[in-house]
């Protein structure tokens, strides 16, 4: 009888334990992404955000990190497509909304872009007014 509650178990717990460093291992790629990030290297952040996705297909910190990247090498299309992951899995992610209205908004989809800014305002109108203000502003300087 012990035996049998014994072949349950120890299958069980190593389930967990490879689900749980699996988990550990996508959170390592995110953390060396963002600091590619930081030094510019952008084609690197995506990769390692690949990577990240590759060991947890639902982790949207790394699609929405995998889309911020892509939206500063001006890839639109590959940025609204990992913004839209990222919803899709955090309906609530504030900055998913704002980049991929960013996004669209570059790549040209005007209904899009204001459909996405409506959706953050609901979320947060004062952060989005902010980032829109922000944006307007870069733009007359044509950056």
């Amino acid at each position: 009888m012990l035996r049998k509650y014994f072949s349950i178990i120890v299958p069980l717990i190593i389930l967990i334990s490879i689900s749980a460093s699996a988990q550990a291992d996508a959170s390592d790629y995110l953390k060396a992404a963002i600091n590619a990030t930081e030094k510019k290297q952008y084609t690197r952040a995506i990769a390692l955000c690949d990577a990240a996705i590759n060991k947890n297909s639902t982790y949207s910190a790394a699609y929405y990190h995998r889309g911020y990247n892509k939206l500063l090498i001006k890839d639109y299309e590959g940025a609204i497509v990992d913004f839209t992951v990222c919803l899709d899995l955090s309906p609530d992610n504030l900055w998913a909304y704002l980049y991929r209205g960013h996004a669209n908004q570059k790549a040209g989809n005007s209904w899009s872009a204001t459909r996405d800014f409506n959706s953050a305002r609901k979320i947060d109108s004062i952060e989005t007014l902010a980032f829109m203000t922000a944006n307007m502003f870069r733009s007359s300087l044509g950056k």
